[in-house]
């Protein structure tokens, strides 16, 4: 609220004190806000201005060399954000000098020449007053609106009646609200308009923006401006950002297609966004409480266990699920990579948000589609239960699910995270029974992609060799049989930096082709042929034995399975 909380410089020009001021250069900045007013009385001035201020000088120690220091000074000022300069021309120079106005003109920055006759402290007296009675009255006015959302949110109103309000505290400028995590929008203009302001909001690249919004000086952080073409004309648009902390709900734009806005209503406006974003934020929490629940629910579902089912048909109403229908478990896994690992808090949110993103979407297009299916968030994976009539044909519901499953995914790619979604299917189960099965066959896909499949969608049923190597139990039998047959040979890689393993490998991709490994490997063929040898010597195996090709295929197999 800080660049909002004073008055304008042209405010600044009718007071009392100033009513000899005369406007040198600058004109068109004379709506930049002071907050309060400094006097230049040392000559490294510029280390103790701040943003907002507006500064006041006789240019005594600007006298002897005026026209390059007050160039400098101009250009210093207007980079730290200050909202003027006032100069008492007559008693140290005599005028200013034409180049350093078309400086101040060119950056509209004001620069007002001050009478002779005035004191400093009467400008400072009455101007402080000024900005003390607006600060007040912008209090007062945020109160009022703080209010009327919390009265709003109190009595069931969501973000269509907090934006109605914001819309008439603007004077009826052009409207909309972007909320980012359940994709809402909300638009309040009049005739024809509606029609540009959904293609300017739809065609706004958000991750871009938040770029620009977090990149802005720490009392902007939150206001960007810029200009549209609405409706044939050229109008400006403030892009104000709803955020609570380091988490962003969504943005504000307002179009001042009316009216110019006053400081004053921006101001108003940025210090009422927290209260939006507490409104969005409840709606949070209701999904992931709601969604807690539904865990709790499937646990008992996929746990297999006859008591634990007995609950399931208990709630089944509760939840609304059909116990006589069929059912495939849908496991969407937003890949947590070094991204979201690191603790850096920014990123937890994001990522939070992608969750909540996906969940909403995948719930919107089943409503859309007419799917009986149930979703929940469960850690960095949104488990979906989809329903089918059990005389449906195999075909036809591996089809459907599939159709589902792109939609997900050409949603998540339209959001920009679609490089780190992945989606296992497991098998259809026309008995409720034994849709745990399906449940763990998902879980197995999702964790096989992470490890060796980059296959966005992917079915149990497509694992191949892979469902029985991924089999639960079995990982210490795998383990061992992987150190026995390829032990060795990873062993040597290790300490003398070769890579016979890769080159065992490509010779199960190529069927033994020496030639079509070395153009593969880069390597010359006869490098091959000694590779290969040294192989045969480190693991006492034959690759002409069919038993231990098999066995070695299966031991690399198990090898990319290894986590890091």
């Amino acid at each position: 609220m800080h660049r909002y909380s004073g008055i304008r410089v042209e405010e600044l020009l009718n007071i009392d004190s100033m009513k000899g001021a005369k406007i040198l250069a600058g004109k068109e900045g004379l709506n930049r806000v002071i907050t309060k007013l400094n006097i230049m009385e040392v000559p490294d001035i510029i280390n103790w201005v701040e943003e907002g201020e507006f500064l006041l000088t006789t240019a005594y120690l600007m006298k002897d060399n005026i026209e390059q220091q007050l160039t400098n000074l101009i250009l210093q000022l207007n980079e730290k954000g200050l909202a003027g300069l006032g100069i008492k021309t007559k008693r140290y120079i005599d005028e200013i000098p034409k180049s350093c106005l078309k400086v101040a003109n060119k950056l509209a920055f004001p620069l007002l020449e001050i009478p002779y006759g005035v004191s400093y402290s009467a400008i400072l007296t009455e101007a402080l007053t000024e900005i003390v009675n607006a600060h007040a009255n912008t209090l007062y006015r945020v109160d009022n609106l703080q209010n009327h959302f919390i009265n709003i949110m109190l009595e069931g109103g969501g973000l269509e009646e907090i934006a109605s309000a914001v819309h008439n505290s603007i004077g009826a400028n052009s409207m909309a609200i972007k909320e980012f995590f359940f994709q809402t929008d909300v638009i309040l203009c009049q005739g024809d308009k509606r029609k540009y302001i959904e293609n300017i909001i739809s065609m706004e690249n958000i991750e871009s923006l938040k770029e620009r919004l977090k990149n802005k000086h720490k009392y902007e952080k939150n206001h960007v401006e810029s200009i549209d073409i609405l409706g044939g004309e050229e109008v400006k648009r403030h892009t104000i950002t709803i955020y609570s902390g380091d988490t962003i709900y969504g943005c504000i734009f307002i179009w001042e297609d009316k009216k110019p806005l006053l400081p004053m209503e921006l101001s108003v406006i940025e210090a009422s966004t927290s209260i939006i974003a507490l409104d969005i934020y409840k709606r949070i929490s209701m999904l992931e409480t709601e969604s807690k629940h539904k865990i709790e629910f499937f646990e008992d579902l996929f746990s297999g266990d006859e008591n634990r089912y007995k609950k399931v048909v208990e709630r089944a109403d509760y939840f609304n699920f059909d116990i006589n229908q069929g059912y495939t478990v849908i496991k969407v896994n937003l890949r947590n990579n070094n991204e979201y690992e690191n603790n850096n808090l920014s990123n937890t949110n994001e990522f939070r948000q992608n969750r909540i993103k996906l969940l909403n979407t995948i719930q919107k297009i089943s409503k859309v589609k007419k799917n009986n299916t149930l979703c929940a968030i469960k850690g960095n994976s949104i488990i979906i239960l989809y329903g089918f009539d059990p005389n449906e044909k195999e075909g036809k519901i591996k089809q459907d699910i599939k159709y589902f499953c792109e939609e997900i995914l050409d949603y998540t790619k339209c959001e920009y995270f679609g490089d780190k979604i992945y989606i296992g299917i497991g098998r259809n189960y026309r008995n409720v029974e034994e849709v745990w099965r399906s449940y763990k066959e998902a879980s197995r896909v999702v964790e096989c992609q992470q490890r060796i499949c980059s296959k966005k969608i992917t079915y149990y049923d497509e694992l191949g060799i892979y469902r029985i190597l991924s089999f639960e139990g079995l990982e210490t039998e795998l383990d061992q049989f992987y150190k026995e047959m390829l032990g060795p040979l990873v062993e040597y890689d290790r300490v003398k930096g070769t890579d016979l393993v890769l080159t065992l490998s490509k010779y199960f991709e190529t069927q033994g082709n020496l030639k079509e490994m070395s153009e593969e490997l880069f390597i010359h063929y006869n490098t091959v042929v000694y590779r290969l040898q040294r192989i045969k010597e480190i693991i006492s195996m034959d690759l002409d034995n069919y038993e231990d090709r098999l066995n070695l295929q299966i031991s690399l197999k198990i090898l990319g399975m290894q986590k890091d």
